[in-house]
């Protein structure tokens, strides 16, 4: 394959920060595999659907094959990954008062419902899901993020965005309209519009005249052009658009047989082989627990009441076996729209001095570590007794440095803000070691066992990385939802939805169209054009929002913040 070609083909947009000296335009770049990884047999089972991780800051988008064959050089790739991540995560959760304050598939036949296939971004980059909105039902790619409360999609009239494919609202018969407006701004950029009322059916369940959003304009390279917008999983007081959440909807509805929903991320990123998308990256369910995708017993921890995130107290971490203190703080936004772990700076700095000859990278990538290569990694999170086991294969996230002996951690530093009601995000570099579990009534976040081999994908057996192994060079890709998390704002936009016809409390109904896995690929953009929303509607401030989940680089995801906006 051609250098041009291949640049095509991983071409994703990436968070643009402005850095204080003039950077080289952002480049496709990847996370490397180890050269010892071996190549992993590939099944294909036609009746397999999987989730699409497409949600990526980060152009994870080099062939996994290429990367293992040390193919692919580290001037080719993108070594800015790490601080467009660091800012989505510094966007989304701490309002962007830190560093960067001044960068700114379809679904087998007769599946159950409930039940949606994710596909895989970018080698584990990001997930998303398809949703149908409309009657007919129109189909399209959203991140499925758990560290937002809103779903936006993509007008027809859209200034600014790309060949993503957009809502035609004319050809619904079920749209309402509205005059309230709504801004969304993320660390990679912004998008703005209005609210609406439409049918939106996900895995076989449909809530007629669910509240969402439509995109008017967006800022370019918000959202790669596979990816249609950002459907958030988390509760409603975090939503800006004051709507009830879709899955909230339907569980209030009665319509689940359990008010929870379920996730299982496959990882791609050590099989050889691999492509930019895969369709086979994981399941979600919604309204029951797929038992054959974990072993043993769900380990449920309370989420307090009236949270705005799927925030849980972490019992205890730890590196190569030495404990680390928590002193700074322990409670931990659980976040599927994120890719890394980030943490406060002196419970981070402790992680990394349980590494023998690790240490802190300088520069613009001062809120990163590094390690020899050749460490063996063995990090762990527990929660309510459960422990989540983070090996190489997520840990490693590739050579950033100059010393090409040495790679950069998935864990950074994030300080939150004095008021906010976490100091941790875990994304998805702990989350593919586990079945995690979102329930509603009573909140709880639960973790258990993946069934078979940890991490892998069903049609797919990953490759262990074996002790003494490096990462090839090259920057890992990131990818996240966009997931904001922060507090309903003070003011509400106004005006009333209309249209002929009934248009009113929500009816909930189970359909035959199910949605289907779709590309969430990297959100990114110009971090200064991500303002003008902002400016449009007025910043909340850190306190008030306290701003959660945003991914970093190769394991974080997009971060920002969404708000209503009183234009």
């Amino acid at each position: 394959m051609s250098p041009s070609l291949l640049t095509l083909l991983l071409l994703i947009p990436s968070l643009s920060i402005a850095l204080a000296a003039p950077a080289p335009a952002p480049e496709p770049f990847a996370i490397p595999l180890h050269l010892s990884i071996p190549p992993s047999p590939r099944s294909a089972d036609p009746n397999e659907v999987l989730l699409t991780h497409s949600h990526s800051h980060i152009a994870r988008s080099i062939d996994a094959s290429l990367a293992s064959r040390s193919l692919v050089s580290r001037n080719a790739l993108d070594p800015t990954w790490l601080l467009r991540e660091e800012a989505k995560i510094d966007t989304r959760y701490n309002d962007g008062l830190g560093d960067f304050a001044s960068l700114i598939a379809l679904p087998r036949l007769g599946a159950r419902a409930g039940e949606v296939q994710l596909t895989n971004h970018n080698l584990d980059a990001s997930y998303s899901g398809q949703v149908s909105v409309g009657t007919p039902g129109q189909a399209f790619d959203v991140v499925l993020d758990t560290g937002s409360a809103d779903l936006w999609i993509t007008g027809s009239g859209c200034s600014g965005c790309g060949s993503q494919k957009k809502f035609n609202a004319a050809a619904s018969s079920s749209h309402v309209t509205s005059n309230n407006s709504f801004g969304i701004q993320y660390g990679s950029g912004s998008t703005a519009g209005h609210l609406v009322q439409d049918t939106v059916s996900l895995g076989g369940y449909s809530v007629a005249s669910q509240t969402f959003a439509i995109s008017d304009s967006m800022s370019s390279g918000l959202i790669s052009d596979s990816l249609s917008g950002i459907m958030g999983l988390s509760f409603a007081a975090l939503a800006y658009s004051r709507a009830i959440p879709w899955w909230v909807n339907l569980v209030q509805s009665g319509a689940w047989s359990q008010p929870l929903f379920g996730f299982y991320l496959a990882r791609y990123r050590d099989v050889a082989g691999a492509s930019r998308l895969e369709g086979n990256g994981g399941k979600a369910t919604f309204g029951y627990l797929d038992s054959s995708l974990y072993s043993g017993g769900i380990t449920y921890v309370n989420v307090p009441s009236g949270a705005q995130y799927w925030q849980i107290p972490m019992d205890s971490v730890s590196m190569q076996g030495t404990s680390i203190s928590l002193s700074a703080g322990n409670s931990v936004a659980v976040d599927t729209g994120t890719t890394l772990i980030g943490g406060p700076s002196a419970t981070v700095a402790s992680i990394f001095a349980a590494i023998p000859g690790s240490r802190q990278m300088s520069g613009s990538y001062r809120n990163y570590y590094e390690y020899p290569c050749t460490t063996k990694i063995d990090f762990q999170l527990a929660f309510g007794g459960f422990t989540i086991k983070v090996t190489d294969r997520d840990f490693n996230l590739g050579r950033y440095g100059t010393d090409q002996n040495y790679c950069t951690g998935a864990v950074f530093i994030q300080n939150l803000p004095a008021g906010s009601p976490v100091q941790w995000i875990v994304g998805d570099s702990a989350l593919k070691n586990v079945y995690s579990v979102y329930r509603f009534n009573p909140p709880a976040v639960g973790f258990a066992q993946l069934a078979g081999a940890s991490g892998a994908t069903p049609s797919a057996t990953a490759a262990v990385i074996p002790s003494g192994g490096s990462l090839d060079d090259g920057n890992p890709g990131m990818a996240e939802t966009a997931s904001v998390a922060s507090a309903l704002p003070t003011s509400k936009s106004s005006g009333s939805a209309s249209k002929s016809g009934s248009a009113g409390g929500v009816v909930v109904a189970t359909v035959t169209a199910v949605v289907t896995a779709g590309d969430a690929n990297a959100i990114a953009g110009a971090a200064a054009a991500a303002s003008s929303a902002a400016q449009a509607g007025g910043a909340k401030s850190a306190a008030g929002r306290s701003v959660l989940g945003m991914g970093m680089g190769a394991m974080m995801g997009l971060a920002g913040f969404v708000g209503v906006l009183a234009l």
